[in-house]
């Protein structure tokens, strides 16, 4: 399954309205063509013939609601300069056709810029036409009821159905375009222009619809059953092909065919039960293909609730939870973080902010069909994105059917914006983490033998060879980040959490191939506390190595061990690479002197002590912990386009040079290292003197960090974390054991592959466990301890608890339940 984004900017707009409402008049939109006489200035708004005044029967009236969501309806009001900014950002658009339009006399195509030579530029004509449309047909537009941007627009519409977009047509190409992208945007375009469109026009253009879209369920000619995203927009395409036909069956084929989403599934495509989102196959989207899903779902379930086709499976509970399980936990002030968004980060007209705002847009229409506790909620956390959304705003760029969403939250003074977090999430069925706390998140990406490094596909994503290999990422006040041309610019081969053979072979492919490991994912301790693995594979490499992130109340603890290379290179680990955007002034500390910052500077120093960099944190190398490896520091401009990370046919970026400076901190273990290792905390927000009184003053001790073992302890918390990538036990008795003020546990020990964390409060102890191979059938933890625990008990499935003097065995049947979930166990005296 491939699909492309629109060349046009993306269509996603809808309003709160009563499903089944009378349309008011939210119909078509006429834009001024290039060379005619309204190509320089706006055309005069005009109104066109009123046809024959009949009642309205109840396809006409789904027509306007869908027209309505579209456009934004009624609600626009043309004097609010909320609205005068909206209304703006669609006239851009449809300015930026009109000027592309062909008006000779016998033109080829409907623009000169698309010839009709390739699907993606007739998928890309009907964008233009569809966004044009909305433009028409919103009040206050310069381009309101233009009667010769309406005759553009039919014209156009005609001269595609006849020479290019019918059903003789083969299809060629990209099978997405002619089954999706063009019949979406022609059925969208049609349902706003309504009576304007001659009826032989429609009868025509509805069974060119037909032949491509003949069943929602089956896509590339019938060939493939469709699943996830591509199934709801081939309902979607047949939903409103019923409407304008008047075909209830239709109708009711494409509200059906919706229920095959809704449940979770096990494997493959769709949404799973700890909020994880697949599409192909193997490829964690809960940043993409899911929000055009929840958006597709939003609209559907807002026009047809109320009909005589309402969305009424008792299943769709499940989309209206993936708020809080799939799109909340990525979500950062606005935007959505990369680590869930595939090969979509490369897009240059795609960024983070721009699929959070498709989110932000999505989840504000499915308000009215949430439980009253849901709105209550999603309005607050929705509030709260749009506040503090420093880069990019919403409102900046939002069309008039998005601003009446976000103006329903704004300007609600009895809606109080929420924060999220302080918080630690996992979804091991896509191998995510992300970690939370007061003004800074962090998350990683990882892959095994259920989830691919990474995908680049249609020539997107082509520098995204190591995004799978445990990239971390970390979001702070700096709201842009990522957003500002991070992907063309940052050095690929060097993203933090990292460690990488240098050899050329292990950065030129990979794309959605497997690793063979099976160690991915970890554990999580009341939702707060997080230790994530992994057994590092990469593609194209002798390297091999076991890493662990152990997420703490103010750092990120990272551990690595057993890097062993044989190319005859060097293998790096990536501390950081931050984009310090195009002055690059952030100063850069090592062990309490400023070091140069001069691009081009580079430094070298003993990998131990401490480093900071102003406005992103402190880092932390606890002496004799990186063994033989030394830290690298660089400061460098790097100039880059988006034509070299997405050069697709309907998505390539543009080759304009860009220029970003960038701080980078790496590990460098050597050549052909064997059993390198490093320790080193993150300390995210710390200023430099509290990174330095850190480091004199650690709270966080390595207990162990081998092929076999990776442990920390924090005192404060009373905080046990710990990855076994085998069977085998914590050491016990030991200096480890001593050195750890008020460790009451005397032995942890587990049967097999594990994370497994463990806090002690008073007279309780808490334990998590999870098996993140997802290959055993069943776990056993042996927990000892100074204090006798008698009760012991879980609320998960599975989990059978044994108290016993010092030890407890807990046992669990990993065959009941998730795999790779967490179970966890409270015992008391």
């Amino acid at each position: 399954m491939d699909d492309s984004t629109p060349l046009a900017a993306p269509l996603r707009r809808r309003h709160f309205l009563g499903a089944g409402a009378a349309v008011t008049g939210a119909a078509l939109i006429g834009i001024g063509g290039a060379g005619s006489a309204e190509a320089a200035t706006a055309p005069t708004a005009t109104t066109p013939a009123t046809p024959a005044a009949t009642a309205p029967d109840a396809f006409d009236q789904l027509r306007g609601v869908w027209s309505d969501i579209l456009t934004g309806g009624s609600a626009v009001d043309p004097t609010d300069p909320d609205y005068q900014s909206a209304i703006a950002t669609i006239d851009a658009i449809a300015a930026a056709a009109i000027a592309l339009y062909d008006t000779s006399a016998n033109p080829p195509a409907v623009y000169t810029d698309l010839p009709f030579t390739h699907v993606e530029n007739g998928s890309g004509t009907y964008y233009r036409l569809r966004d044009s449309s909305i433009a028409w047909a919103t009040p206050g537009s310069a381009y309101y009821r233009s009667a010769t941007l309406l005759a553009q627009i039919l014209a156009g519409l005609q001269l595609i159905g006849a020479t290019y977009y019918h059903p003789a047509s083969p299809e060629v190409g990209n099978w997405y375009h002619w089954e999706i992208g063009a019949p979406q945007a022609l059925v969208n375009a049609l349902a706003i222009l309504g009576d304007q469109v001659a009826p032989a026009d429609l009868a025509s253009y509805l069974a060119t619809v037909a032949h491509f879209v003949p069943d929602p369920t089956h896509q590339q000619q019938g060939t493939v059953l469709t699943t996830g995203a591509n199934r709801s927009d081939m309902c979607q395409i047949t939903i409103l092909r019923g409407i304008l036909a008047k075909d209830g069956d239709l109708i009711a084929l494409g509200r059906d065919k919706l229920s095959d989403i809704f449940p979770y599934v096990t494997t493959s495509d769709g949404y799973y039960r700890d909020g994880g989102y697949i599409q192909h196959g193997n490829i964690p989207y809960n940043g993409h293909y899911s929000y055009v899903l929840l958006n597709d779902l939003s609209q559907l379930s807002l026009l047809l609730n109320g009909s005589s086709w309402p969305v009424s499976d008792p299943n769709f509970a499940v989309i209206l939870d993936s708020v809080d399980l799939t799109y909340a936990p990525f979500m950062y002030d606005g935007l959505v973080m990369d680590v869930v968004r595939g090969r979509f980060l490369g897009r240059q007209l795609e960024t983070d902010h721009d699929a959070g705002h498709a989110i932000t847009e999505a989840i504000l229409r499915l308000i009215p069909v949430g439980s009253r506790v849901q709105q209550k909620r999603w309005k607050a956390l929705v509030k709260g994105w749009i506040e503090r959304e420093t880069s990019a705003g919403i409102k900046a760029s939002a069309t008039p059917a998005r601003m009446v969403l976000v103006k329903s939250v704004l300007d609600d003074p009895k809606v109080h914006a929420a924060t999220q977090g302080p918080d630690h999430v996992q979804q091991p069925s896509i191998e995510r983490a992300v970690h939370r706390r007061k003004g800074w998140g962090w998350a990683v990406s990882l892959s095994s033998s259920r989830i691919a490094r990474f995908e680049s596909l249609n020539g997107e994503n082509l520098r995204g060879w190591h995004t799978g290999d445990g990239a971390t990422y970390l979001y702070n006040r700096d709201n842009s980040h990522y957003t500002d041309v991070y992907w063309p610019t940052v050095d690929s081969t060097r993203l933090p959490g990292v460690t990488a053979d240098t050899v050329p072979s292990a950065i030129t492919a990979g794309n959605a191939t497997l690793p063979p490991t099976t160690w991915s994912g970890g554990a999580v301790l009341d939702g707060t506390w997080g230790a994530v693995g992994l057994d590092l594979v990469p593609y194209g490499s002798p390297l091999r190595a076991r890493k662990s992130w152990f997420c703490l109340d103010d750092c990120v603890v990272a551990l690595g061990a057993g890097i062993t290379g044989s190319s005859g290179h060097t293998v790096e680990t990536t501390v950081e690479n931050r984009n310090l955007h195009a002055d690059g002034s952030n100063r850069l500390t090592v062990n309490g002197r400023t070091q140069p910052s001069a691009p081009g500077w580079s430094g070298s120093f003993p990998a131990k002590g401490w480093a900071h960099l102003e406005g992103v944190g402190g880092y932390i190398l606890p002496a004799g912990a990186a063994g033989t490896a030394t830290l690298r520091a660089l400061r460098e401009q790097r100039t880059g386009a988006w034509a070299d990370v997405d050069n697709g046919p309907s998505t390539g970026g543009t080759t304009v040079p860009y220029t970003r400076t960038f701080a980078t901190l790496w590990l460098d273990h050597g050549v052909d290292p064997s059993d390198g290792s490093y320790v080193y905390l993150l300390l995210p927000g710390a200023n430099a003197r509290d990174t330095a009184h850190r480091a004199a003053h650690p709270d966080v001790t390595v207990l162990a960090n081998t092929t076999a073992l990776q442990a920390v302890h924090a005192a404060d918390a009373r905080l046990t974390a710990a990855n076994f990538f085998a069977a085998g036990a914590l050491p016990s008795g030991g200096t480890e054991e001593r050195s750890v003020s008020g460790l009451q546990i005397s032995g942890l020990a587990v049967s097999g592959p594990a994370s497994v964390l463990v806090t002690e409060q008073g007279e309780r102890l808490t334990l998590a466990v999870s098996d993140p191979t997802c290959t055993q059938t069943s776990l056993t933890v042996t927990v000892s301890s100074r204090t006798h625990y008698r009760r012991g008990f879980s609320d998960d499935p599975g989990v059978k608890v044994v108290p016993g003097g010092g030890a407890t065995v807990i046992t669990v049947d990993l065959t009941q339940g998730l795999p790779g979930t967490t179970r966890t166990v409270r015992l008391s005296r």
